[in-house]
């Protein structure tokens, strides 16, 4: 059996470990959401592309963000 090359993939993982991160503070949807917005931190693109991009540490930070801004005004 051929492996699954989506659940495979490190950069997969890699997405799907910012959305743990996120998901505590803003839930599982909108952590999946913000994945697929363009985001101003990261220069208008999609968290997912920067992570395509190599720009990992820079996608963390951005959620980090959220999640102050979360923490801040909740």
């Amino acid at each position: 059996m051929k492996p699954d090359p989506i659940s495979t993939s490190p950069l997969a993982m890699q997405a799907y470990q910012v959305i743990k991160q996120l998901e505590k503070h803003v839930g599982t949807v909108e952590a999946q959401a913000w994945m697929l917005r363009g985001n101003e931190l990261l220069g208008g693109i999609t968290p997912i592309t920067a992570i395509k991009e190599d720009r990992l540490p820079d996608v963390q930070r951005a959620a980090r963000v959220v999640a102050m801004e979360k923490g801040v005004f909740t």
